[in-house]
């Protein structure tokens, strides 16, 4: 009778561990997911930036049109341009005109007249130009000879 005394470790024909292939085989896979989740990651923080921008435009763009024709009365032609920080704004205003002129005669007096308000506002994110354009009609008076 013969008896096996050797550990099951000692008939294997490769050594415990790993190779130095495959480590790097492993460390290359992780790499490779690691900058997917980061480049999924950075344009989520991007695409955030620019839905933030775009809020702050058409707020701004809002609360323009909204002053317009507040403190001073609506006028045929007067535009207006600022600066809010990184944020351009260019107001304008123009008598809004019937697209059936015969519903309004020309021999008929006006007290109150149409005026188109609209307020386009630029600004730049990432090294691209942006911009968001608004517009209303408004309630005014006619204009003063």
């Amino acid at each position: 009778m013969s008896q096996s005394t050797g550990s099951p470790a000692a008939s294997r024909s490769h050594p415990e561990g790993f190779t130095l292939v495959e480590v790097l085989v492993a460390f290359a896979i992780a790499a490779t997911l690691l900058l997917a989740v980061l480049s999924v990651l950075t344009m989520s923080l991007e695409g955030g930036e620019r839905s933030d921008a775009y809020t702050k435009a058409t707020i701004l763009a809002e609360s323009t049109l909204d002053s317009l024709g507040v403190v001073t009365p609506l006028r045929d032609g007067d535009t207006a341009d600022l600066v809010d920080g990184a944020f351009s704004v260019h107001a304008a205003v123009e008598r809004y005109q019937d697209p059936e002129p015969e519903s309004n005669p020309p021999s008929a007096v006006q007290y109150i007249l149409l005026y188109r308000v609209s307020a386009t506002v630029t600004w730049q994110l990432h090294g691209r130009r942006n911009s968001i354009a608004l517009s209303t009609l408004k309630l005014g008076p006619p204009a003063q000879p």
